[in-house]
């Protein structure tokens, strides 16, 4: 009775659900009620079958907004809050990533029509639900929806709860308790499991998180299709637990390689080989169940290959293997469509005539491929536009949820527009698939905007107005406009930056080559803090002090690497060249030790950068003790070890979560400046395989310890940037002890190349390396000085010897 009555409120809510209301909900949610009585919805019809929101404003100041569905309205609410009263809505816990004050009127404005270019506005990557969304609750998916609905996504991945259903399905066909339990891998690396890389680690999945789950996700999906979404719900992909041989002897299984550094224990995962008779048979009875449970939107999402090679290249093969795929789903449902991930198609073996094979096992009309990583690696041009098929233009943008400042802003706004116009009507959506958010929200807000625009954007004017937006209209000034434009330059036309930091620290020879620019980024975080110091923005504003927080984490990282690279230089004076350097080893390294403090302080300022609440919010969900252990211990592993043994080692690091870099980053790099400064002291040069060793004994231990960590901001965000600049990026006069020679260089003698081009930056660097005398505006500090020569646009700093 209960699940028949589940599925009758599943399956009508889209019935019954009254757009306006609706629309009315995420006003209030997100702004306020006080402005219910401002605005006024109105439901009209779609335009040519196309989403559409109407926005004006009448001489009696209420806004007028119409739409076809409750996203189109919300969708025509944001347009008016962004574009006229210059608010916005980002990511941040409990609204703190939002300006949503409207101002006090609302002026005339000619009705405004704006059509969405594509059918599917889509959202999610399989990744993003463990890496991002693994232990939210509801108020956190919520938000979330809110937000989707605000920035007209209508097609969301609709992941969470599933494993409900799959232990029915087994335990249905017969699969013991303990044969499923095996299979299961913890909630922290769930979407692994469901594509079949890996199984059983961080295991097991208990019954009351299964059923925690399910019935988040009947909430979740009863606002979204309320709203007028497309969920799409998992599919059968065939991966199946290796038990399933005992209730089906004669079934064939496929095993798969070693994934991700993982043995046989946890990866090499068992397929169901689609040309297998049973495959259909079982996939409809998945289906059924599923659809039982959560009801349908006729959309299901599968990836039987991802990362993983089928077993041949016989054309017929893999025809008849997606076949399967589509024929489960359409054995359950008729109007079926297929979604699939076309990461698999940037691996070697996917040629062109291996890709068309494998597309031509499924109608056109029956499929829709999501081009996952169109802005860098696209693939419909190579593929033909996918020999036909729908597909959907895709911003990946992040990779395990990794912090850093980056982006191609100016693709983003202009490449949608320009695949659309050259797939021939094959693109018939637009997506944001990130491993992981609650990061760069300007590269979503940006991606968002190009589900209803007709033209390229001009990004640098666009990064202007989206700093006003987002500080509210008070700061649109040059302070804010400057801020923007140097972020633009700096960070936003440049692919991933990562930070040596978040590296492993088990010997000094790590490199990591950077994309940005950090120079114009200090400059940037030093303009805003001033922007907040002149008044020009209001400090308590969640949006500035979320950036005030991400730009000095960038900065500051930024700055770590280039003191690593002097501790390097210290660390080969005594290894290589055999001098006595115990003392500058320790004084550098210390400085490194430092930049952590300071930078987990920062951090510390901000509830969006607390690694208390990932942990807390795991934890949340235990019911006995060692539930809430073994949730801790995937919240920890997952942003650390990734596996038993450092399997995919640091892959998901969070250099901007207070917390782990103050004690885990930071206790992994005291071990190497110790162990160098020991080596140094005995004049031997280290066993970095021993230090590899004691490391990773030492993240094992944290990975399982139970050491609270805050989850509520402490100190003034203003107040320790202050500090942090004087101490770091000071703009008293650089020539105080040096000597400045305009146009000048000194050609060769080269001691290192710093990233920073910061005249204040460079100067605290050659302070701090024991052989510098001087550096240029180019960033080479130098180890002699030499002969001055002509070098238009170069100023050479020579250090004066008191």
């Amino acid at each position: 009775m209960r699940t028949a009555a589940v599925v009758l409120l599943l399956c009508c809510a889209t019935a019954w659900a009254d757009p306006v209301s609706e629309a009315q909900g995420v006003l209030s949610r997100v702004f306020g009620k006080e402005y219910l009585p401002r605005f006024n919805f109105s439901v009209i019809p779609a335009e040519n079958g196309m989403d559409v929101f109407t926005v004006e404003v009448g001489a009696n100041g209420v806004v007028q907004v119409g739409g076809n569905t409750g996203v189109s309205l919300a969708s025509g609410l944001y347009y008016y809050a962004k574009n006229v009263s210059h608010l916005l809505v980002t990511w941040g816990l409990g609204g703190s990533g939002n300006n949503v004050k409207f101002p006090a009127d609302f002026p005339p404005m000619a009705q405004v029509k704006i059509v969405s270019q594509v059918k599917y506005r889509y959202y999610m990557n399989v990744c993003t639900v463990s890496y991002s969304a693994a232990f939210w609750d509801w108020s956190r998916w919520e938000q979330e929806i809110d937000w989707m609905a605000l920035h007209g996504v209508n097609l969301p991945l609709s992941f969470t709860g599933q494993e409900y259903v799959w232990y029915e399905f087994y335990a249905a066909l017969g699969l013991t308790d303990s044969e499923i339990m095996d299979y299961f891998s913890g909630p922290a690396f769930l979407a692994w499991q469901r594509m079949g890389n890996i199984q059983k680690w961080g295991g097991p999945l208990t019954a009351s998180w299964r059923k925690a789950q399910r019935d988040l996700q009947l909430q979740i999906l009863q606002r979204t299709r309320a709203l007028g979404m497309i969920n799409a719900l998992p599919g059968f992909s065939g991966h199946v637990p290796g038990a399933i041989k005992r209730v089906f002897p004669n079934v064939t299984l496929a095993r798969s390689a070693e994934w991700g550094n993982f043995n046989a224990t946890y990866s090499e995962d068992y397929l169901l080989e689609p040309t297998d008779p049973l495959f259909v048979t079982l996939g409809k009875t998945f289906y059924t169940t599923l659809i039982k449970e959560f009801g349908t939107d006729h959309v299901y999402q599968s990836d039987t290959y991802n990362e993983m090679t089928p077993s041949s290249k016989d054309p017929t093969f893999l025809k008849e293997s997606n076949a399967a795929v589509y024929n489960a789903m359409v054995a359950a449902d008729k109007d079926a469509i297929y979604l699939m991930q076309g990461w698999l198609f940037l691996e070697g073996f996917w040629g062109l005539p291996e890709v068309e094979a494998y597309l031509s096992g499924v109608p056109n009309s029956g499929m829709i491929i999501l081009d996952l990583a169109t802005e860098q690696a696209p693939q419909y041009a190579r593929l033909k536009n996918y020999f036909g098929k729908s597909w959907i233009w895709c911003l990946l943008h992040n990779y395990g949820g990794r912090r850093g400042l980056y982006g191609h802003l100016q693709d983003v706004g202009t490449k949608p527009i320009d695949a659309l116009a050259q797939s021939n009507g094959t693109m018939v959506g637009t997506g944001m698939t990130p491993e992981a958010i609650e990061q760069n929200p300007v590269m979503y807000e940006m991606l968002t905007e190009m589900y209803w625009r007709k033209e390229h954007v001009d990004t640098e004017k666009w990064a202007q107005d989206y700093g006003v937006a987002r500080y509210g209209s008070g700061s649109n000034s040059n302070i804010t406009r400057k801020v923007w434009s140097l972020l633009l330059e700096g960070a936003y036309q440049y692919p991933i930056d990562t930070s040596i930091v978040e590296f492993n620290p088990s010997n000094v020879g790590l490199r990591q080559p950077h994309n940005t620019n950090a120079t114009l980024i200090a400059q940037a975080w030093y303009h805003l803090f001033n922007a907040g110091l002149s008044g020009e923005v209001d400090t308590g504003l969640g949006p500035y002090q979320y950036d005030l927080v991400d730009v000095g984490r960038q900065v500051l990282l930024n700055f770590f690497d280039d003191v690593f690279v002097l501790f390097q230089y210290e660390f080969a004076r005594f290894s290589v060249h055999k001098e006595e350097n115990t003392a500058n080893i320790q004084r550098v390294g210390n400085m490194l030790l430092t930049i952590l403090t300071d930078l987990d302080g920062l951090l510390g300022t901000n509830i969006n950068f607390l690694l208390g609440v990932w942990l807390d919010a795991a934890k949340a969900y235990g019911t006995t003790p060692d539930e809430v252990a073994l949730l801790e211990f995937n919240a920890r592993n997952q942003i650390t070890l990734w596996g038993p043994d450092g399997n995919i080692n640091d892959y998901a690091a969070k250099n901007g979560w207070n917390g782990l870099v103050g004690d885990y980053y930071y206790g992994r790099w005291k071990q190497l400046v110790d162990t160098c400064v020991a080596g140094a002291q005995s004049m031997t040069v280290p066993d970095f395989n021993a230090l590899s060793t004691q490391l990773l004994a030492w993240m094992r231990a944290w990975g399982t310890d139970s050491s609270p960590f805050p989850s509520t901001p402490s100190g003034d965000v203003m107040l320790v940037t202050y500090e942090l600049l004087k101490k770091y990026m000071t703009h008293a006069d650089a020539t105080q002890n040096y000597l400045l020679h305009e146009n000048m260089d000194i050609k060769g003698n080269e001691l290192a190349a710093m990233w920073t081009h910061d005249v204040a930056q460079l100067k605290i660097l050659c302070d701090l390396a024991s052989d510098c005398v001087g550096f240029n505006s180019l960033g080479l500090l130098k180890a002699q000085t030499g002969t001055l020569t002509s070098v238009p646009g170069v100023d050479f700093y020579v250090k004066v010897v008191a």
